[in-house]
Parts: C-alpha cells; sequence; structure tokens
C-alpha cells in the first residue's frame, strides 16, 4: 500500500520526552510514514518538530474538556487528510477520539500513565505503554481487545555518554571530579516525590557531610518547584542542591551525573526519562509501583523502594554511596536493560498498526 499519513497530535507545546518521540517518528518516516503533527502554539515543541523535517500545524484547544468546543482541529483534520491519527496525554486523546470518530478517522492512543478510561472510550485502538498500564485500564473496563502494548523506545545509541560533556557539566553544576551526583527529574508536581527526595537528600547530607561531596541535580519545572525550593532553603542544603529548570536537551545533564533517582508516589506508565537515564549509563533509584519494576530490577541495575519513604530512600542513597565500586556494573546493566526497548522494534511493531488500521478505513469507504 502507498504511504500512511498519520497525523500525531499531542496537547501541549513542549515535553520533557520529545526526543525519544521525535526519534521514534524520524524512524517511522524512514520506513515510509508520512508524519504530521498538531501541537499547542508557544512553548519549543512545533520549532523541535520542524527541525526534524516534520510537518506541524499549532492548534491551542479552546476547552480541551470539552472536544465539541475545539471545532478548529476538525478543520485540521480536514486539511491533513490523515488515514489515521495517533495521540498522546488524555487531552488529545478525548479531542483527538471525538473528531476522529465525527470524520471516520481511525484513532489510536498511546496511555503513557494510569490514566482515565473516558478520556479514551473514542479510541479504535489504545497502546498502554507498559504492562501495568494494559492492566489498570483493563480494571476500568476498556475492553482488551482494543489494546496492545506498545513499550516507549529508546535509540540507546544516541545516549552513549560524551566524557567532555560529563565534565563540562559538572563543571559548571557544583560537581568537581569525584563528586557523586544524584540526578532526578520531570514535571515538579503533585504525587511526584520530589520533596520526598529533598528529604532523603538531606538526611544523606547529614550523614556524610562534610566526608563525602555530593551533590542533587533537580532537572525540570511544575506547580511544585516554589514549594521545593522553600525545603531546600529550610533543611540548609540549598549548596548542594542545583535547579536546573527545563532542559530541551536532557542528555548533557544525564551525563554529567552518576546516578539516577525517580521518586514518583503514583504508579508511572513507563517513564521516558528513567528509560533515557538507564541508556546514558546511570543506575535507578526508583519506586517499586507501575511500569518501573519492567525496566528497574532491584540490585541489577538499579535499586527499588516503596514509595513515601523518605528515610528508606536516604538509605538506598547512602548504600550507593558507600558501593560506589559497584557503580560501573550497574550501569553496564542499565544499559543493556535499556536497550530491550529499541527505537527500531518498537518502530516496526507501530507502522504494523498504523497499516492495519489504514487497510480497515479504507474497506469503509
Amino acid at each position: 500500500m502507498s504511504a500512511v499519513r498519520v497525523l500525531h497530535y499531542v496537547d501541549e507545546n513542549k515535553l520533557s520526552w520529545c526526543e525519544s518521540w521525535i526519534a521514534l517518528l524520524c524512524r517511522l518516516a524512514e520506513l515510509g510514514v508520512r508524519n504530521m503533527a498538531v501541537c499547542r502554539e508557544g512553548g519549543t515543541l512545533s520549532k523541535r518538530l520542524r527541525d526534524n523535517g516534520i510537518e506541524t500545524a499549532e492548534y491551542t484547544p479552546l476547552v480541551s474538556s470539552v472536544p465539541l468546543l475545539c471545532r478548529g482541529f476538525r478543520d485540521i483534520i480536514g486539511k491533513m487528510t490523515p488515514d489515521v491519527m495517533h495521540t498522546r496525554l488524555s487531552s488529545a486523546a478525548a479531542t483527538g477520539g471525538f473528531w476522529g470518530k465525527h470524520s471516520k478517522i481511525p484513532v489510536i492512543s498511546t496511555v503513557d500513565k494510569h490514566a482515565k478510561v473516558k478520556y479514551y472510550r473514542n479510541a479504535d485502538l489504545i497502546l498502554p505503554c507498559s504492562n501495568a498500564v494494559a492492566r489498570h485500564m483493563a480494571g476500568q473496563g476498556f475492553p482488551s481487545a482494543r489494546m496492545q502494548v506498545v513499550y516507549n523506545p529508546i535509540d540507546v545509541s544516541a545516549y552513549r555518554r560524551k566524557e567532555s560533556v560529563r565534565r563540562e557539566m559538572r563543571a559548571h553544576n557544583s560537581a568537581g571530579e569525584k563528586s557523586l551526583v544524584i540526578a532526578a527529574g520531570g514535571r515538579f508536581d503533585e504525587g511526584k516525590g520530589f520533596e520526598r527526595l529533598i528529604e532523603a537528600y538531606s538526611i544523606l547530607r547529614r550523614k556524610t557531610a562534610p566526608d563525602t561531596d555530593t551533590v542533587l541535580w533537580l532537572i525540570g519545572d511544575g506547580p511544585r518547584m516554589a514549594a521545593m525550593k522553600a525545603d531546600v532553603s529550610r533543611l540548609g542544603i540549598g549548596g548542594s542542591v542545583v535547579f536546573a529548570g527545563y532542559a530541551d536537551n536532557i542528555k548533557e545533564w544525564l551525563w554529567g551525573a552518576d546516578i539516577f533517582v525517580s521518586p514518583s508516589e503514583l504508579p508511572e506508565g513507563f517513564s521516558v526519562m528513567l528509560l533515557e537515564a538507564m541508556a546514558s549509563g546511570l543506575p535507578a533509584v526508583a519506586t517499586s509501583i507501575g511500569g518501573t519494576p519492567e525496566l528497574v530490577e532491584d540490585g541489577v541495575n538499579g535499586m527499588l523502594y516503596d514509595p513515601g519513604d523518605a528515610g528508606l530512600l536516604a538509605e538506598k542513597l547512602l548504600s550507593m554511596l558507600n558501593g560506589r565500586e559497584s557503580i560501573p556494573e550497574l550501569s553496564r546493566q542499565a544499559v543493556k536493560s535499556a536497550s530491550r526497548f529499541s527505537l527500531d522494534a518498537v518502530a516496526a511493531d507501530t507502522v504494523e498498526i498504523y497499516e492495519r488500521f489504514a487497510r480497515l478505513k479504507e474497506k469503509t469507504k
């Protein structure tokens, strides 16, 4: 069949995981997919998409929770005439599913978290990003016949550490050559556990400073940023905590670090940033919920712990610090684990799905 025209819809204007997503779109293009993307106005996402040769339109919904009021998106569908629509994030799934159904366009929706099923009722197929998310959606009554697990992909070769960048990042961000740099990142929001990480880090500092040099890098932004900064100040650890802000190129921060912490207290679907960190060779200290245990194996490529326990997290970090000689092997295993979710395999599975639904669309004309 001729190249499948796919409209990718994300109701955002910047994404912490845009690099791995754009890498997937580029690989899909190499396999013959005609990619078109729609995202919100402003931010950095539309430029990143266009810089990679992806036809892109910008659209900001009037009220994203009311798809009927998003008629501008219907007009975009009419102009782009896709064979298939692929949405990411719940608000995009709701709007895309509604107008896809009205436009007789098959809608495929990636579900990247433990989401509410109401946003996906019009999707012809959902792609849970882990078995944990698939179980969550099935538990809400979503039919298993309309689900297919497709993991988030990673191009491990693109995350191979550059030592010159590592030295530069450490030199400019409060870390010496022998410092243990702990990195964490994402959206600073309720349930993400960053406050508990800050508390755990303060415990670690009390137990080890000034004998041991440690630094905490917090990469990202969000509504809890001010509260997190207040916690850092209150605990007296401001001199060893760096707030990096939103990073377009997360790789450079990961290359500069030694370990990565994923402290979420709500189940993660299958964290792209955690996958990126492990592809960069960082052993992970992560909460044992959601899809994370499908990636992190306790004692093999990192450590798992129960969420919400700052004391226990501090113990895990201290164990990493005291056992630094084991970090190189944990690092090697982290890269090996990330390699299981290769860009090529995920792209091939995705193309098969697109072609299947494009054929169904042709049959219903």
